[in-house]
């Protein structure tokens, strides 16, 4: 479903009854992520983002994501209301194409949730926020990793990044 449509039909279902005396008014023109004021996303989140989400992370792996909520993306930060993003309660990721891959080589579980990232949820995400998903071909699009993820260096020290900098998706 179109994430505009999407956003329609939350803010409609959370509009005011109309009673029968009530004038008609024009359609709103559907609101992008980026013009949507706390609540509207909290609301989103809650009624598109979370239901989708958690399909395809249940469809991947079931045992792990049976409970899937908030805190599973957002950490602390769904406790306290910031939904803090990138979130540093969750699996940093290396910082360099060099360090990811040999991360992934390691760790056959994390080669086959990077897979499953930039394959189902990045491309999910980039949808329902009206993002373009980051090609590191064309270094173009907004949504990648790091919009969840912080990454660390080969020390594992937390690194501020330019986003896409130094972050092959298709390394996957």
């Amino acid at each position: 479903m179109n994430h505009r449509i999407a956003i329609l039909l939350v803010l409609a279902a959370c509009g005011s009854k109309s009673t029968s005396a009530a004038k008609p008014t024009a359609p709103t023109a559907p609101l992008a992520w980026k013009d949507m004021n706390h609540d509207q996303r909290h609301a989103y989140m809650k009624d598109v983002v979370m239901p989708r989400s958690k399909e395809i992370f249940v469809a991947f792996d079931a045992t792990r994501y049976a409970n899937m909520d908030c805190k599973t993306c957002h950490g602390k930060g769904a406790d306290d209301g910031s939904f803090e993003m990138p979130n540093p309660d969750i699996k940093p990721l290396p910082n360099t194409e060099e360090l990811f891959m040999a991360w992934v080589a390691k760790d056959p579980d994390a080669g086959k949730v990077a897979g499953f990232m930039s394959q189902k949820v990045e491309p999910l995400m980039g949808e329902l926020l009206g993002e373009t998903v980051f090609d590191p071909k064309t270094n173009t699009g907004e949504f990648s990793c790091m919009n969840c993820h912080q990454l660390v260096d080969a020390d594992g020290k937390v690194v501020k990044m330019e986003p896409h900098e130094g972050h092959d998706h298709d390394a996957h």
